[in-house]
Formats: C-alpha cells, structure tokens, sequence
C-alpha cells in the first residue's frame, strides 16, 4: 500500500511517496522484506541487508 502526499514548496512542487514494508526475521540469521501487493522479495542476513535487497529488485523489476 503506498500513498502519495502533494506539497508545495517555495523552490517548486515536491511530491512524496509513502510505503509499508514489512520486515521478517526468519531463524537466527535470515530477513525477508516484502510489501503488499508486489510479487517482490528481498532477503538478507539482517533487516538493512534485506530491505536493500528489496529496493534492488524493485528497482530492476519489470
């Protein structure tokens, strides 16, 4: 679920973009981050890892 927030500034318009990730810790040593409504996963020994992963995927996705 994402939601976007319009604000006017005094250097232009600016657009933000607000998400939820959802981070889950799974055994000792393995985090996976996911996002409702993406068929996207990332993973990674901590949640940083996991949810930089995730951006990475996103960011190739098609």
């Amino acid at each position: 679920m994402s939601s976007t927030l319009d604000e006017t500034t005094d250097t232009g318009h600016t657009r933000r973009h607000m998400t939820t990730l959802l981070l889950e810790q799974r055994g000792d040593d393995e985090w996976i981050v996911t996002q409702g409504g993406v068929d996207v996963e990332g993973t990674g020994s901590n949640a940083a890892a996991a949810a930089a992963d995730y951006c990475r995927r996103i960011e190739h996705a098609e």
